[in-house]
């Protein structure tokens, strides 16, 4: 039974999709078991962790040596964005280098939210290099239907 034009464009579709997935998946792997490979194309890679407590998703990321300043965080369709640099202060002339494990440069990560968080509470820390992003869980009604507040 031949395929129809339209099945084999949605098959070639999902497959791309997965070839993506796949892609990041073995990036994710390899950099996390690897620290050599944290410096990527787009700069290095900063760890992170994401979590939940009862009340929010909490994503944790690991930034010392980063200045506040050269840091920026944006939520966009239920993506966090995280992005900034990491510069190399150091006066010294260096003639050769015995071990140069601290990656400089660019940096960003994107982590995919799920849909029921309250975008509009997200808040966001920075102590002792490490930069901390709380977003609100939605309030949900025993039924599982997301609470909506009426203001005046």
């Amino acid at each position: 039974m031949p395929f129809k034009d339209h099945d084999l464009n949605q098959a070639l579709k999902n497959l791309r999709e997965m070839e993506k997935e796949v892609e990041e998946l073995m990036k994710d792997f390899l950099i996390s078991k690897n620290q050599t490979l944290m410096v990527s194309e787009d700069g290095w890679t900063p760890h992170v962790d994401v979590y939940e407590t009862t009340e929010s998703l909490v994503v944790k990321i690991e930034l010392s040596g980063v200045n506040k300043e050269d840091v920026k965080v944006q939520m966009r369709e239920c993506e966090l964005l995280i992005s900034g640099k990491r510069v190399d202060n150091c006066e010294e002339d260096r003639e050769d280098f015995h071990i140069a494990e601290i990656a400089y440069g660019k940096f960003s990560r994107r982590i995919e939210l799920p849909k029921d968080v309250d975008e509009e509470l997200v808040s966001a820390q920075y102590d002792q290099g490490y930069l901390k992003i709380m977003v609100p869980k939605a309030r949900k009604d025993k039924d599982g239907s997301v609470v909506i507040p009426i203001s005046d």
